[in-house]
């Protein structure tokens, strides 16, 4: 476990467990959610091999970039009362596994590396070589080429407006939020490269700033219904590498708008 995950695992515990002068009181909460990841990264840029038998390396420069697309999940949280308006909840998700598509918009390819086997090379050598990478680009415009799964636990700290007794309860939180990511291509992205193997993707871990507003509605003494939006800021670091070394590398800034709907149980 990262020292991020070690560090929000920490966070909720003490604060699921801290003493309170009101009556203490937990709320499980089981559901679902819908996450818009609003989730494009910047233009890759890197080394891609070229067809064999030509040598050498193209250099991807603008044009080509990844969208994370949308997708549902289960979802889990446990609440602690801290008072009558102040709670902190803790969110986890069955992490859900994301669509990754190609978009290219006129890619721009520097082709000066790529050579003949005996090391020669032409300016009509370098012309055609790109256009072939570039039609096999688009050709893959708008496909799956990737799939991302995502962890991101959610500690946030709420406030409750209207009285306890209530049974409708509005409510307003902002907290921290770590996401880890497993991304890997799927057989349209490893058309991409000439390598022979498999490219390896990684992203890196974020941790951000996370708010919240919904509304509960009290059913009985025990029972609520509970739905809320959240969103959270995540910033990552996307690094492929391909079997004969080259790599690409890319940022991603996630935006997510996360719709939830519960059913909650106090005790």
């Amino acid at each position: 476990m990262s020292a991020r995950f070690t560090l929000i695992a920490s966070l909720a515990a003490a604060a699921l467990g801290a003493s309170s002068a009101a009556q203490a009181q937990y709320t499980i909460k089981l559901g679902g959610a819908y996450i818009e990841p609003h989730a494009t990264s910047e233009s890759l840029r890197g080394g891609v091999a070229v067809p064999s038998p030509l040598r050498g390396a193209f250099q991807l420069q603008d044009g080509v970039a990844f969208q994370v697309q949308p997708q549902g999940t289960a979802i889990f949280a446990i609440e602690r009362a801290l008072t009558d308006r102040w709670s902190v909840e803790f969110v986890l998700g069955n992490p859900p596994k994301h669509d990754v598509k190609l978009k290219v918009n006129n890619p721009q390819i520097d082709a000066t590396g790529v050579t003949l086997p005996n090391g020669t090379t032409s300016t009509t050598l370098q012309n055609n070589a790109s256009g072939v990478l570039r039609q096999k680009l688009e050709n893959q415009n708008g496909k799956v080429v990737a799939t991302v799964r995502q962890w991101a636990p959610t500690v946030f700290f709420n406030y409750k407006f209207f009285e306890p007794s209530s049974a409708v309860r509005p409510f307003i939180g902002i907290g921290i939020n770590v996401t880890r990511f497993k991304a890997r291509t799927t057989a349209a992205g490893d058309t991409l490269y000439a390598d022979g193997a498999k490219p390896e993707i990684s992203l890196s871990d974020s941790i951000g700033p996370a708010a919240q507003v919904g509304v509960s509605y009290k059913l009985d003494q025990n029972w609520s219904l509970n739905a809320s939006v959240a969103t959270a800021r995540v910033d990552n670091k996307l690094t492929i590498r391909t079997a004969s070394g080259l790599r690409q590398e890319s940022s991603f800034r996630f935006n997510p708008t996360v719709y939830t709907a519960t059913v909650g149980y106090s005790f």
